[in-house]
């Protein structure tokens, strides 16, 4: 029994110390570049994604200021095309016997519409994002076509 504990002892010794790690210094020098490295393409990485983060939320901030700036040159046709029908209107209601207070009523609806739309365009507005404010456009725009369309019936009308 005594043999038998002595070899398990030499083995088991044997053992722990054959499993001491052995350090080698160029292995942990490269091991430092390579983490110094990966550092700096990460926060080289950090950097391009809070930049393409930034370009995509101008990209989406220009990209809704076009869409507006459609529906804002929509409202000016329309405005213009109910200017010169009243213009017309009243050229006519000088000729005849016309009232022109239907064509009043329709431009200053028109007019209403026109500031509302100015104050939309103002960044920061009720903090609403550009759907909403091309929402709120679409009905303005509907609000001015209507207008432009009963001058234009008035307008019709005189003709006859």
């Amino acid at each position: 029994m005594k043999k038998f504990i002595l070899i398990f002892t030499m083995f088991f010794c044997s053992l722990i110390y054959s499993q001491i790690p052995v350090t080698d210094a160029t292995a942990n020098a490269n091991l430092g570049l390579q983490l110094s490295q990966s550092a700096k393409q990460l926060t080289q990485l950090a950097n391009t994604y809070k930049l393409m983060k930034q370009g995509y939320e101008q990209y989406k901030k220009i990209n809704g200021y076009v869409q507006q700036m459609g529906q804002l040159q929509n409202i000016i046709n329309q405005q213009r095309q109910a200017i010169n029908n009243a213009n017309l209107c009243a050229k006519k209601a000088k000729n005849g016997k016309f009232s022109l207070k239907d064509v009043e009523t329709n431009l200053s609806q028109i007019s209403g519409s026109v500031k509302t739309v100015q104050a939309l365009l103002q960044n920061n507005l009720f903090n609403m994002n550009d759907g909403e404010r091309i929402q709120i456009m679409d009905k303005e725009l509907d609000k001015v076509k209507t207008a432009n369309a009963e001058i234009r019936v008035k307008l019709i009308k005189m003709s006859y």
